[in-house]
């Protein structure tokens, strides 16, 4: 992964995607932080999701296809699309052009919510599942121009920065009300209730160690055969590769946690010890204890140098 130096406080980041590791981290040393992100090959996230709210606005280049509970999104240069807090979600890049270029807003939680109770919105349904604004409300409410001056907020002194941020994204989650209320909103261009319902199964029951493809497909009562084209076709992962994704996720988590690498194997529910090692360093090109090393190591620069 290649990063430019910062400028006002934004970094570029080339030819990479946010990795699952560093989207499972909260936030560290800001409760708001925007980033530019620069594409110029074919590349595909695998099922992820982060403990806080990011908004995505395509500026250039190629359109992205999101996947989330049995839902395909396509996002356009031009529209913005909002992404809550917890949700499963993947991505693929350069469906139509050899490059993307976005702008990624990545907001605290808690944050979020208190912004939506104080414009008196509690927690509509818009801001539980994406969020995809089209090109003409985008235009019309100038909502690059708020990212810009969100990235601008980031250099002021601390104890009015916050302040700032909260009157921005007051504005924003209005201007999100009423775009929905407008039905200024792109709708997803597929759903499937048979992967909604798999999908769902799995990031409840990934832990269950004989939980698989077959046996999924008792559950959603259809053939293994069908749940694995539909499957393929709205999540663009197998279910074997989907179900081993959160089952990695659960493993990170629990081993920063402090858990033993064979009792943070077992607890996310790979029940061959040996197999996982082969499937970890097959993933990932190394081991699970080098890799244990080199991410507390880059928790600790990131806590000694913050954007």
């Amino acid at each position: 992964m290649k990063k430019s130096a910062p400028t006002s406080k934004i970094e570029i980041i080339q030819d990479s995607l946010l990795t699952p590791e560093e989207a499972s981290h909260p936030l560290t040393a800001t409760k708001v932080r925007i980033n530019k992100y620069v594409n110029r090959s074919s590349l595909q996230s695998v099922v992820h999701n982060h403990p806080y709210y990011e908004i995505i606005a395509p500026l250039s280049g190629s359109s992205v296809r999101y996947s989330a509970n049995g839902r395909l999104y396509n996002l356009q240069v031009g529209e913005v699309m909002m992404v809550p807090a917890g949700l499963y979600h993947s991505a693929k890049f350069n469906v139509s052009m050899d490059y993307s270029e976005r702008l990624i807003v990545q907001i605290e939680k808690d944050f979020w919510l208190d912004a939506l109770k104080a414009c008196g919105l509690g927690n509509p349904k818009w801001n539980q599942e994406m969020l995809i604004l089209n090109a003409q409300a985008v235009l019309a409410w100038d909502l690059t121009g708020l990212f810009r001056r969100m990235i601008h907020a980031a250099t002021l002194p601390e104890q009015i920065q916050e302040r700032v941020w909260t009157c921005q994204l007051v504005e924003l989650a209005l201007l999100f009300e009423q775009s929905v209320n407008q039905k200024d909103i792109i709708a997803p261009s597929g759903t499937s209730l048979l992967v909604a319902k798999a999908a769902d199964y799995l990031q409840n029951h990934y832990e269950d160690p004989h939980l698989n493809a077959t046996t999924l497909a008792e559950y959603c009562f259809v053939s293994r055969e069908h749940l694995a084209r539909s499957f393929k076709s709205y999540t663009m992962e197998s279910v074997h590769s989907y179900l081993t994704n959160l089952r990695m996720l659960a493993f990170k988590r629990a081993m920063l946690e402090g858990k033993s690498i064979l009792d943070a194997s077992i607890a996310s529910g790979f029940s061959d010890y040996t197999s996982f090692l082969k499937t970890f360093k097959k993933l990932y090109g190394t081991t699970p204890s080098e890799y244990r090393t080199k991410l507390l190591l880059q928790e600790h620069e990131d806590e000694e140098y913050p954007l």
